[in-house]
């Protein structure tokens, strides 16, 4: 079930990333009691836990409340690394949006591609060119408002940091490759899920946002885990001094993996804990 070194056994590590569908959280998008302790525990022997989610912060606020983040005073990065956030305080250590020029740009691919499109306003999921099963999976999974508007370029008076376009993976897999080229040099454009296709600022991704929030925390990469289990896992899980595929990843994380534990359904960020943090 996993690669590791003697190097690596030997490290002293001080931080934890773990993006939350498919690795923190089941197949039914909770945290097992298990997982929750361990989680918790942690915390308390002073090992700093971060969320590294594709999912807007209001999106897994309810995790984060879970883990106890305000009293560790933890961090949580959102939308696959346009934020990171000190949980407790509020405080924006890193933030980088979506150039609101190309709203209109990115809605227009959409339509042409038949695709629906998610943008962020609070606490709601604001749909433009028709809800679809995915969005509505989505808010479900997120516990957010989904409201279609039909002025979606338009709509937005403030700042977000990424559009999700959603439809049949069929369709989508059709559609990355033109939508990638339509802002090449601009956005940061991929499949996320086989439904979804993340839309970022150009550089964007959570590699960057962890490297950001490294320097506040005076840590360095070298004693950082990180977990993941998709694609927008991948620049992490190369990024960190050991990268963690779940047993349930996509093939290119476990093959590029440092360790592979055990799935998202059978606590395998115990293990991880477990192996690597055993020594606080």
């Amino acid at each position: 079930m996993f690669r590791r070194d003697d190097e690596m056994r030997e490290m002293k590590y001080d931080i934890l990333a773990l993006d939350i569908d498919g690795t923190l959280t089941t197949s039914d998008k909770i945290i097992t009691p298990k997982t929750r302790d361990a989680v918790i525990d942690l915390q308390e022997r002073g090992i700093k836990v971060v969320i590294a989610s594709g999912r807007s912060e209001y999106g897994f606020r309810h995790i984060a409340d879970e883990l106890e983040f305000k009293r560790f005073e933890s961090y949580v990065m959102s939308f696959n690394g346009g934020k990171v956030t000190n949980y407790a305080t509020g405080e924006v250590i890193y933030d980088n949006p979506l150039p609101f020029g190309l709203i209109p740009k990115i809605y227009e691919q959409a339509v042409e591609h038949g695709l629906g499109i998610l943008g962020y306003e609070g606490p709601c999921l604001i749909s433009g060119n028709g809800i679809d099963k995915y969005q509505e999976y989505d808010a479900w999974a997120c516990k957010l408002g989904l409201k279609a508007v039909d002025n979606f370029p338009t709509y937005f008076k403030s700042t977000f940091n990424k559009c999700l376009l959603t439809g049949d993976p069929d369709k989508l897999r059709v559609a990355l490759p033109y939508v990638q080229k339509a802002f090449e040099g601009q956005l940061n454009v991929f499949l996320s899920e086989e439904f979804f296709i993340e839309v970022l600022p150009f550089g964007v991704h959570k590699a960057i946002a962890l490297e950001n929030m490294l320097k506040v925390l005076g840590s360095d990469r070298s004693r950082l885990v990180c977990c993941g289990d998709g694609l927008n896992d991948l620049t992490m899980i190369e990024y960190a001094g050991v990268g963690v595929a779940m047993a349930n990843s996509n093939q290119k994380l476990l093959e590029i993996a440092d360790y592979i534990t055990a799935s998202n359904d059978e606590d395998g960020i115990v293990q991880v804990i477990e192996e690597y943090f055993d020594y606080v």
